[in-house]
């Protein structure tokens, strides 16, 4: 299985080496190829790129579009901060943390791609490219020749003199295109990749430019306010402007690409407004991005305490030049709220390891990381945070003995939980009870106190999860498990534990935990409408997979988005749970976690359960998979020591892969389920019982109906 699943991350890897060599075909373009004096390079070069974009649009869940910026927070120390870019696909992600994985996987035929990419994305660097956006273009001449165009202008721009007005493409005054300033006065390289695309000369593009400026200006003064973050974003967000004038294909440093978040269409004028005022501040292109992300981040719950730092001191900077501006409380709460919805999600031990001040105050030395001075809100918002895990820790430490709860924890978890001081005080001493003073866990005591837990749904399950299930003795873990499944029975909105619970079970895709089993049953039922008669089960009903017609859509639709982003760790977290689960089945107990047989196959069912409940990439191989080993009756998996133990239980299994691929498999997956119906008569001789017989006797009846669902659903 774990061979099967490595070919399927090389299948994807085919996708990642083809966006790789068009960041390299874009580097060239920036800094090596000059359309003027080798016209015959420059013509291989792009048919190279264009081949490798069509081969791209071939991807079934490619979106049209290619988005290539700085990110500047790589795993690996080694590589400098500026050379990390990252390039995206739809849900595909690839960065320089990636490729030594891929380089693994192929072998010497990738060898150069680290080099190559780095050498690129250094390219961009000393270009000041902090995103680039590419929309793909089709086979037609006519959108063949707008790219190649654009990249004749983005050639001649990034070479051009500072006192240069004009980019000369050819001959007649049509292949002039002028170097249009944006509204700060500076050359803006997608203005003038409108002029260009559109053919249309200086005064045409000055006046688009002022009119359009003078509404942004018109608009911001109003109460109405303006929701475009600059000239180049307005053209093409007004109709009537856009209906005349067609985008470029390529843009280049266009702040809305690294502001966007997932599904948003459209920006708040308040996340506009900051996003104009980021833009007057700074310059540099990478510090634009920089101060971007010390805002609207997506990784914080993935920074260290030195890169969290700096993010505050980006964002302290921002809200100081914010305070200076008139009417801008509007932009420095829209800054305030997004900086809270993050430094909520950073680590405990991040705050832990940081000492800082206020503005007004001198620098203090101390342990860990050194912090200057932060504008006096931050002051306020991160002395909460780190307040915040001392009083985590005293909450997790009650387990242990009597703890002594002072008027600052309160307050803490008032403002944590939302709620009065009384009843912080009330929650604690619920959580209290729910412990004996050996630190035993008391099942009847936390079922008393859910209906209470449940008014602090938005809080209570992620601090039981995350810090709580930890610290229970090994003999209580099955007990408080359980109690957090009845616990979400009771929310109004267990959707918010979803996130949670996949989360964590992706944290150390190499790491396999007790919980991880529970995780994804709990997700599993949620997926699936959470029905709260099922609080007291052990493990997922195998009727929610021919009860599609249940599924939560808006759970299923960021479950789906998650998988195809995380690809690479879900395919390790699938091989260690396989590979411990053979472990398991040889040794009796897995050496570094003492998970039993029984433990892991339930784990692994529970996998298959949820990877078959939507249609991805990662469900179909990790079921084809699955079923190649699982569906071979000579398979090692049926004759380690214990297997014989534990037969109907990888029978089940088997079933479960064969129900999943049914579910979310295509027309090509028939023939691997017919191969295991032709076994059926080895797989009864695996061992000589009645009710094993009987049971392998059901694999055609299962392959059968698998086949009927896939050519019905096809």
């Amino acid at each position: 299985m774990a061979e099967s699943l490595a070919a399927e991350q090389k299948q994807q890897d085919v996708w990642r080496i083809l966006l790789c060599e068009i960041v390299h075909h874009f580097a060239g373009y920036f800094q090596r190829i000059d359309p003027d004096t080798r016209k015959a390079e420059e013509r291989q070069i792009f048919d190279q790129l264009s081949e490798t974009l069509h081969k791209l649009s071939q991807l079934p869940q490619g979106v049209g579009r290619v988005l290539i910026r700085y990110r500047g927070r790589s795993q690996n120390s080694d590589i400098p901060e500026r050379l990390d870019y990252e390039i995206l696909f739809g849900n595909m992600v690839v960065d320089l943390d990636m490729v030594p994985l891929m380089i693994k996987r192929h072998g010497h035929l990738l060898s150069h791609l680290m080099a190559q990419l780095l050498d690129a994305f250094g390219i961009f660097s000393e270009c000041g490219i902090n995103n680039l956006h590419l929309h793909l273009p089709t086979k037609s001449p006519e959108s063949l020749n707008r790219l190649q165009r654009s990249l004749h202008i983005l050639c001649r721009l990034y070479r051009a003199h500072e006192n240069q007005r004009d980019i000369v493409l050819g001959p007649g005054k049509e292949n002039v295109v002028p170097m249009v300033l944006d509204e700060k006065g500076a050359v803006s390289s997608n203005l003038t990749l409108v002029a260009g695309v559109n053919r249309l000369n200086a005064k045409t593009m000055r006046n688009l430019v002022s009119k359009v400026n003078a509404w942004i200006q018109k608009k911001e003064a109003s109460e109405e306010g303006c929701q475009f973050t600059s000239v180049y974003n307005a053209i093409f967000g007004l109709p009537k402007i856009s209906a005349q004038i067609s985008p470029p294909p390529i843009e280049i440093n266009n702040v809305d690409w690294l502001m966007r978040e997932k599904s948003e269409k459209e920006f708040t004028r308040e996340k506009a407004k900051v996003a104009r005022i980021i833009a007057s501040l700074e310059n540099s292109p990478e510090k634009v991005a920089k101060v971007i992300k010390s805002v609207y981040g997506d990784d914080y719950q993935k920074i260290n305490s030195r890169l969290l730092e700096e993010r505050l001191g980006l964002s302290s900077h921002l809200l100081e030049a914010i305070d200076n501006k008139p009417k801008s409380e509007d932009a420095r709460q829209e800054v305030l709220t997004n900086l809270q919805k993050r430094l909520d999600t950073v680590r405990d031990d991040v705050f832990d390891n940081l000492y800082f001040t206020r503005s007004e105050d001198d620098k203090v030395g101390s342990r860990g990381v050194i912090m200057g001075a932060v504008h006096r809100q931050l002051y306020k918002m991160v002395s909460f945070f780190k307040g915040r895990s001392v009083t985590r820790r005293k909450m997790t430490s009650m387990v242990k003995g009597n703890i002594q709860f002072e008027e600052r924890d309160y307050e803490i978890l008032s403002r944590d939980f939302g709620i009065e001081m009384e009843e912080a005080r009330r929650l604690v001493d619920d959580l209290n009870s729910c412990f004996n003073e050996k630190g035993r866990f008391l099942k009847s005591a936390f079922a008393a106190a859910i209906p209470r837990f449940t008014l602090y749904e938005k809080k209570i399950f992620e601090f039981l999860w995350r810090h709580m299930k930890d610290v229970i003795a090994p003999e209580d873990r099955n007990a408080f498990l359980n109690s957090l499944q009845e616990l979400t029975a009771q929310m109004n909105q267990p959707k918010r534990a979803f996130k949670i619970l996949l989360e964590d079970f992706l944290k150390d895709p190499e790491d396999i935990q007790f919980s991880d089993a529970k995780a994804l049953m709990l997700a599993n039922l949620i997926l699936h409408e959470y029905d709260k008669s099922l609080a007291d089960i052990e493990i997922t009903p195998e009727d929610i997979l021919f009860n599609r017609k249940g599924l939560d859509q808006e759970v299923a639709r960021y479950a789906a988005w998650r998988m195809d982003r995380d690809q690479e760790a879900y395919f390790d977290k699938v091989r260690s749970i396989h590979q411990a689960l053979c472990e398991a089945l040889e040794f009796g107990l897995t050496r570094r976690h003492r998970l039993s047989a029984k433990d892991l196959l339930r784990l692994e069912r529970e996998v298959y359960i949820f990877l078959a409940m939507i249609e991805t990439i990662v469900g179909r191989s990790v079921l084809r998979s699955a079923i190649n080993e699982y569906g071979s009756p000579e398979s090692d998996i049926y004759f380690l020591k214990e297997s014989d133990r534990y037969m109907s239980h990888l029978l089940q299994n088997l079933r479960i892969a064969i129900r999943g691929l049914a579910n979310i498999g295509s027309i090509e997956s028939i023939p691997a389920l017919e191969a295991v119906k032709t076994r059926e008569e080895v797989f009864q001789r695996l061992k000589k019982d009645k009710a094993h017989r009987d049971q392998s006797r059901l694999i055609s009846e299962w392959v059968d109906e698998a086949v009927k669902i896939i050519k019905f659903r096809s």
